[in-house]
């Protein structure tokens, strides 16, 4: 090692304590707690599957080059897996993605039509765009309004329609049948967009799924991703389906390459059905878990069939956020007028649910 180098290293060692000790000194301690309770995402936890991670790992050798070559057999296995033929599917960086290019692109022959509270964040993605957003509110059931939106996009002449099944936050599933009548009827007149994130844990994803209006060529765009169910939401893999000339619309607008290591992991995520099952059972106990802690604190909720539940503490929900927050608890709060006092819980791993129980009380009588 030469005089030059020797220096700095010992120089660099020497500085250490000191910066240590400034960034300890520049430490607010009016800060707040950090967040013990991540219960404002809605992931699963414990990350992707044994074989997903294998494959990943897998291709992290190869990650100084793109991953152009892994694209067409992930949407083969696709295509393979819900009927669809390759040119019926469109990869992307997360369903977010193509959700927010998508109805950027059709809000510009009419309004995009949507229940509220549900999903917002591609649609307000569009709304910066310029789109203009027409929300429809829920049912006296908390159930999506069907027979509104459809009417409203009459009404309207809509650029698109927006359902995200089941709906993001109040997790209620709609009937098959009905949003299958729905999507047929509203079809012929605009695009409809189903954001199926959640569907994979519903009782009968096939049956729930609008897949089957995609093969028989309606004018429906089901999304799906990997962010969820899967565990990949750091990866970014999602995809559609949809007409072939709705697919082709889209990989025109995404501008950017999907990541190796994703596309990878999304691929093998097909061959290991019992990590799925698993997710499955483990997000409905988290969910049974979030019920008895309401229960215990006397707080409303709707059954759920998405990783989070819709609860309501009965305060104004923003503050009461805030406060859950100080004691370092994150939540979810959605815009919706009639729900002042509805926060989202997401599922989390059993010790973040035990530090929630154990300081709601706290909250609620602060």
């Amino acid at each position: 090692m030469d005089a030059t180098r020797r220096g700095l290293l010992i120089g660099g060692a020497a500085l250490a304590p000191s910066l240590a000790l400034a960034a300890e000194s520049s430490v607010d301690p009016t800060a707040p707690p950090a967040i013990k309770a991540h219960l404002g995402v809605t992931e699963n936890p414990f990350g992707p599957s044994p074989a997903a991670r294998k494959a990943a790992a897998k291709a992290l050798a190869e990650a100084p080059y793109y991953g152009w070559e892994l694209e067409p057999p992930l949407v083969k296995l696709i295509a393979e897996h819900d009927g669809l033929q390759p040119e019926q599917v469109g990869l992307c960086n997360g369903s977010l993605e193509a959700l927010s290019l998508l109805s950027t692109a059709f809000s510009k022959a009419g309004p995009v039509v949507s229940p509220q509270p549900s999903y917002a964040t591609p649609l307000l993605y569009a709304q910066r765009q310029g789109a203009s957003l027409d929300w429809m509110p829920l049912a006296a059931d908390q159930q999506i309004d069907l027979q509104a939106l459809a009417e409203r996009a009459k009404a309207v002449n809509a650029g698109c329609v927006y359902v995200c099944n089941p709906n993001n936050p109040t997790g209620l599933l709609l009937d098959a049948e009905a949003l299958r009548a729905f999507c047929v009827e509203v079809s012929k007149t605009c695009p409809v967009l189903v954001d199926e994130a959640y569907i994979e844990i519903s009782p009968d994803p096939v049956r729930n799924s609008m897949m089957d209006l995609v093969r028989a060529g309606h004018d429906v765009i089901v999304a799906r991703t990997f962010s969820k169910v899967y565990g990949m939401a750091g990866l970014r893999v999602g995809f559609v389906a949809a007409r072939a000339d709705r697919v082709r619309a889209l990989k025109s607008l995404i501008p950017t390459h999907k990541g190796r290591l994703g596309l990878a992991a999304a691929a093998a995520c097909y061959g290991d059905p019992a990590y799925l099952a698993g997710a499955k059972t483990y997000l409905e106990g988290c969910r049974e878990k979030i019920y008895a802690i309401c229960d215990a604190n006397g707080l409303r909720y709707l059954p759920s069939y998405g990783t989070y539940v819709f609860v309501d503490c009965g305060k104004p929900n923003l503050a009461f956020q805030k406060t859950l927050a100080s004691l370092g608890v994150e939540v979810r709060v959605f815009d919706s007028p009639r729900h002042p006092t509805w926060i989202r819980v997401g599922t989390a791993s059993p010790a973040e649910l035990d530090y929630f129980a154990g300081v709601l009380p706290k909250a609620l009588a602060a």
